[in-house]
């Protein structure tokens, strides 16, 4: 053959091998690619689905302790051996008072306790006036309550007109059982039923008046001072009693003023702690300041509950 005939033979044969591959070639191909997705689909393991979110289930908040009133008062006993021993609950709420079987009739002398009224009626009668009280009133005021500094109750006490003081303690806050003892602030007597009356009269705003009301609160939150720091008439520790025989979450919120003097029967202790939904006072004579502290301690932890969940 000619060259040229034997390579167009050649390539003719080409192209029908060629012709012939192709088909199943891409048959091929394609039967693997359509084999390679069901394989795929069938041994691919699928993503797992994210987990669940956690369900917290809302827990109620732990019950919180208060102060209440006993089913039966004459439950509540003094600890020690008091040579006189009364107490006074009060509700702000109800407004019922309920305490010992003497709390309406048996009588101490308020000694420091009654300091509270005496600034709050100082501060109600300058704002009636249409006075602020000088920043060195205050902080005479302020050593009066937090110290229970004597020289600056003596001081406000006759500056209001002595007696008169007193007589507008009895008249405004509505006690019925306090007597006044002339010219002498310390030696009021009043039961524990009107003590409480009386620490409401602080609270409720009647004793300050509406300006002075708040300021007079918090300052009796700063007491400071422990039952052996007494230092002298101008400083005394009175920071114990009924607030350390509080839960904290309730002392912290607690007003208080404590009356102590020595007398040849024993120390005369009044311990009064105003809180918003309550008011309560303990009375006590006994040998030691440390003893009636305990007392007042005592009262109020016997008054305290847990509400159940």
């Amino acid at each position: 053959m000619r060259p040229r005939v034997v390579i167009m033979t050649c390539l003719a044969a080409l192209v029908g091998v060629v012709v012939l591959t192709v088909p199943t070639t891409r048959a091929a191909l394609a039967s693997l690619g359509a084999r390679s997705k069901a394989v795929a689909a069938f041994s691919d393991t699928p993503p797992s689905p994210p987990p669940p979110t956690a369900q917290v289930a809302a827990q109620p908040a732990p019950p919180v302790p208060a102060l209440r009133a006993p089913a039966d008062p004459g439950s509540i006993h003094p600890v020690g051996n008091p040579g006189f021993f009364g107490w006074a609950f009060l509700d702000r709420k109800s407004g019922a008072v309920v305490g010992s079987g003497n709390s309406g009739s048996g009588t101490n002398t308020t000694e420091s306790m009654i300091k509270a009224w005496i600034a709050s009626d100082y501060l109600r009668m300058q704002a009636a006036a249409g006075r602020t009280p000088s920043d060195a009133a205050l902080g005479d005021l302020t050593l009066m309550i937090i110290d229970s500094n004597d020289n600056m109750a003596e001081k406000y006490y006759e500056l209001d007109g002595t007696n008169a003081v007193v007589q507008r303690l009895i008249s405004m806050c509505g006690l019925t059982h306090t007597t006044i003892y002339p010219y002498y602030w310390a030696r009021t007597t009043m039961t524990p039923q009107d003590a409480v009356r009386y620490g409401n009269c602080v609270a409720n705003g009647t004793a300050a008046g509406p300006k002075w009301t708040n300021w007079i609160l918090d300052t009796m939150r700063h007491v400071r001072g422990g039952v052996n720091d007494q230092i002298s008439v101008a400083k005394q520790g009175g920071h114990w009693g009924i607030i350390d025989g509080l839960p904290p979450a309730i002392a912290a919120g607690t007003s208080i003023k404590n009356g102590f003097t020595g007398y040849v029967d024993g120390w005369h202790v009044d311990c009064l702690a105003i809180q918003q939904d309550w008011v309560l006072n303990v009375m006590v004579r006994i040998g030691t300041l440390q003893a009636a502290a305990n007392v007042c301690k005592s009262v109020a932890q016997q008054l305290v509950v847990t509400p159940e969940l």
